[in-house]
């Protein structure tokens, strides 16, 4: 009888081991990097670093447009010019398109308002999405988000 019991138990914990570690390579692989991004670009708008911006900002016309394009000096400097405050990310949905998938970052900004960090992925590098003609005056890297769950 006992070692049944031990047989179930190390099976058990091999089963939970296996798991977890399958979890933890998920996480770093799918969710990690736009979070990544997104960390970079905040430290970077804290910073005021223009050059890490330049690498990492990408303007669109339309939030699903394949097309992107880098930021002008001049993007960057009316991104800086704005006060910046960090908010909250709260969720992550992934939407995957014909040559790139967008990640959209539901984030929170300090005043409570929701809306949404778009995180582009392109051939293994991701990119902050701002659009062109920014629908948020006070903040030109976020975008409008219906909250719905």
């Amino acid at each position: 009888m006992r070692t049944k019991t031990r047989i179930w138990l190390l099976s058990a914990l091999l089963f939970f081991a296996t798991g977890s570690t399958a979890l933890g390579v998920y996480y770093y692989t799918v969710y990690s990097p736009p979070l990544e991004t997104a960390e970079a670009f905040m430290q970077a708008m804290e910073a005021g670093d223009r050059s890490a911006l330049a690498s990492l900002l990408r303007i669109s016309s339309s939030r699903d447009s394949a097309e992107l394009r880098p930021a002008t000096p001049e993007e960057i400097s009316g991104l800086l010019d704005a006060p910046f405050q960090r908010g909250r990310i709260l969720d992550q949905r992934k939407r995957e398109g014909p040559r790139q998938a967008f990640h959209y970052l539901v984030y929170r900004e300090p005043d409570g308002q929701i809306y949404a960090v778009v995180v582009a992925e392109r051939e293994g590098l991701y990119h902050i999405v701002i659009p062109e003609d920014p629908p948020v005056s006070r903040a030109g890297y976020l975008w409008d988000y219906a909250w719905t769950n």
